[in-house]
């Protein structure tokens, strides 16, 4: 209810802000700046959407500068690898239909992971209703992934907020930065 969700959405061009303007890498997000600011970006939503298809499908998403070895690395730091192994050539449903909730988080990790070009990931909740293994698996993939990266991550979840080097609270009435 403190806007998290919605900052991250300005940060990634997927709403407008009503007043002001958003600057990445001095340039102003706007309609004819948002496509190639999304290339140098990775987003991790809340509830991603899982494409009916293969594994490697929903992780290439028709970008065809990922090789097969690409796909295979991102598996990896996903922690996804045996469950690709394990599904072979069988397809997945739509929203991931055929995976787990954990399993479908890391397949948009891996997602994000293949992203080569992305210096800004982006995570909203990525540790939300994962029991706490998964989470602190994602947790490391996300760290892991990050390195040499901004990584900026709405979150409720107190361990991984504590990995984070700044944190900024938000709450109805200001933004509180800790150190």
């Amino acid at each position: 209810g403190s806007g998290k969700s919605t900052l991250l959405a300005l940060l990634a061009g997927l709403a407008t802000p009503r007043h002001g303007r958003i600057v990445i890498d001095d340039v102003t997000l706007s309609d004819a700046s948002a496509n190639l600011l999304r290339r140098k970006m990775a987003w991790i939503g809340q509830n991603p959407h899982l494409f009916a298809g293969s594994i490697a499908g929903n992780i290439r998403l028709h970008r065809t500068d990922i090789c097969q070895s690409d796909i295979a690395d991102a598996l990896r730091l996903a922690r996804l690898d045996s469950v690709a192994e394990a599904h072979g050539h069988q397809l997945i449903g739509e929203n991931g239909a055929g995976l787990s909730g954990g399993e479908g988080l890391r397949l948009t990790l891996a997602r994000a992971a293949a992203a080569k070009g992305a210096g800004l990931i982006i995570a909203d909740e990525p540790t939300a209703h994962l029991d706490h293994r998964t989470a602190a698996d994602i947790t490391e993939a996300l760290l892991k992934l990050s390195a040499g990266r901004t990584l900026i991550v709405a979150t409720h979840d107190p361990v991984l907020a504590g990995r984070m080097d700044r944190i900024i609270h938000l709450n109805e009435r200001f933004w509180e930065a800790a150190p």
